[in-house]
């Protein structure tokens, strides 16, 4: 446990639980090897192949350079999927709510799937959904639920499906499975990875697709020849020759994490069961949620409330917590318990 005098100084910082960005020190020594790379930012990235780039990115996923497509950040990954999938789209939500928005950029018709019933979220698209989707969007983990699909869950919709299937693995460094060995069996599968949430990349923008070689080159036509910028092509390569050291702190983050679901469950709020980097927690209405809500941000504890435009289709009695460093999830679970006691009984 931290000394008083940290624990009182640590009441007056800035926490923000908000955005699901990796919140723990970089290496030093991997920042010391980028920083380098800063006299060469007058070049242009490498554009076009990337060959360098995504040869990385293969080794690391264990699929050859074919597989793959370095994208500006996952979002690109959803927004050059929209363009090149034209139809019906398939949304389970609450989730991520970039898969909404880009099929509302590109006008394309969507299906907002309620998978969260009495607590429990599931897949649950119906065969005739199914058969006339053109993408079928799956968060696993779920976004902002936290919670796991099954590998037979994924098997299942991508046997079913007509159109592309679409697994986003943004989470995949704290979930630890994955369905990338499936993509040379079902040719209607794509992922998406992402260097924000688990290399701490988030302001450089790193993702990519992992699929098939023809589905590559079909999303490869959807995107700008410089996709990625010089400076995250660069920091791939360096952030993996640190792995021992992120493998640490993934491990530290799910320890806090489970955690704090223990201590707030214990407190009486009601937390869902969380395979990422952040935590949801439901309460009795929106009254009571804007409330504890408040509270926090009037202690300075930042979070994101349900009514937020991070989600598509989440109502508003929810608070999703990101996971922080123990201190900052000690003074959140301190905070909340003096809600409580000021409120008299339990939510």
């Amino acid at each position: 446990m931290r000394d008083k005098t940290k624990k009182e100084s640590s009441k007056k910082e800035k926490i923000f639980l908000t955005q699901s960005y990796f919140k723990y020190p970089l290496p030093e020594e991997m920042l010391k090897e980028l920083s380098e790379e800063l006299k060469d930012i007058n070049r242009y990235p490498s554009g076009g192949e990337y060959a360098k780039l995504r040869q990385v990115l293969a080794g690391y996923v264990g699929v050859k350079i074919e597989n793959v497509l370095p994208t500006n950040g996952s979002d690109e990954v959803i927004e050059i999927i929209s363009r090149a999938y034209k139809g019906e789209v398939l949304i389970p939500i609450p989730t991520f709510s970039q898969y909404e928005a880009s099929a509302d950029r590109g006008r394309l018709s969507k299906i907002l799937v309620n998978c969260l019933h009495d607590g429990v979220y599931s897949l649950n698209y119906s065969a005739q959904q199914l058969d006339k989707a053109s993408l079928v969007w799956i968060c696993n983990p779920n976004n902002p639920t936290g919670t796991r699909i099954s590998r037979e869950n994924i098997i299942d919709i991508s046997q079913r499906a007509k159109g592309m299937v679409i697994v986003d693995e943004c989470n995949y460094e704290y979930l630890g499975e994955t369905v990338v060995d499936l993509i040379g069996k079902y040719e209607n599968l794509i992922i998406s990875r992402s260097f924000s949430k688990n290399f701490g990349l988030a302001g450089l923008r790193l993702g990519f697709a992992i699929s098939n070689p023809q589905n590559i080159k079909k999303l490869a036509a959807f995107g700008q020849h410089f996709r990625v910028n010089r400076m995250a092509e660069k920091a791939a390569e360096k952030v993996l020759k640190y792995l021992d050291y992120y493998q640490e702190v993934w491990e530290k983050i799910k320890k806090v994490r489970d955690e704090f679901v223990r201590q707030i469950n214990e407190l009486g709020f009601s937390p869902y069961d969380s395979q990422a980097n952040f935590v949801l927690v439901e309460f009795k209405n929106k009254k009571e949620t804007e409330k504890v809500w408040e509270y926090l941000k009037e202690k300075s504890i930042f979070t994101l409330a349900g009514w937020e435009n991070e989600f598509s289709g989440l109502d508003n009695q929810f608070i999703r917590f990101t996971i922080g460093e123990e201190w900052e999830m000690d003074r959140a679970v301190e905070v909340l318990s003096d809600y409580i006691k000021k409120n008299q009984e339990p939510i």
